[in-house]
């Protein structure tokens, strides 16, 4: 399958759904409480939306990989970041935490990057829509009601961008709207 489209194109997707104030509180939730790197899960809903697939052996490699990247870069940015919040009274320290946040979101721009482009695409034989963000909220640890109504609500969301971006007299979006990655 041809990943120049999805390299291309996953920033500016990613942009577009955090965008959403329900996706960047969901997201944030399972930040804090299992542990998940938002950046690959917002990457695995847009490759389930694209119909891509990985195997299985392929898919661990490539989480480790991404969990390297963020203990080495995003996650001591973060930790940074948060620290800093509420204890910055002078002007430069505001400045400071400011510049730290662009530098965090940087990190994690240039970790999609990597993401996107080691991303282990397998011919898709029979996978499930939602299979790779249900596979990775699994390996997190989150319960199964809780797994479909984050991946309902990032079919919502997609089906309303698609919609504003794509009106019904055009075929094509980046995000596939014909796509969902709602557990069955």
């Amino acid at each position: 399958m041809q990943q120049t489209g999805f390299t291309t194109n996953v920033w500016p997707n990613i942009i577009l759904l955090y965008a959403d104030s329900r996706i960047a509180q969901l997201c944030l939730s399972l930040q804090d409480e299992f542990d998940a790197d938002v950046p690959v899960l917002l990457l695995l809903v847009i490759a389930d939306r694209r119909g891509m697939s990985c195997e299985h052996e392929a898919f661990d490699k490539f989480l480790a990989d991404a969990a390297s990247w963020r203990e080495l870069v995003v996650r001591p940015l973060r930790t940074l970041r948060r620290a800093m919040k509420g204890h910055c009274a002078a002007g430069a320290e505001t400045a400071l935490r400011g510049d730290i946040k662009r530098i965090e979101l940087q990190a994690e721009r240039v970790h999609v990057a990597r993401l996107a482009e080691a991303f282990p695409v397998s011919p898709a034989r029979g996978t499930r829509e939602h299979d790779l963000a249900d596979r990775y909220l699994i390996e997190r640890g989150v319960p199964g009601e809780q797994r479909r109504d984050c991946l309902s609500l990032f079919d919502a969301v997609i089906t309303r961008l698609a919609k504003i971006a794509c009106p019904p007299d055009h075929q094509h979006t980046k995000l596939d709207p014909a796509r969902k990655t709602t557990a069955s």
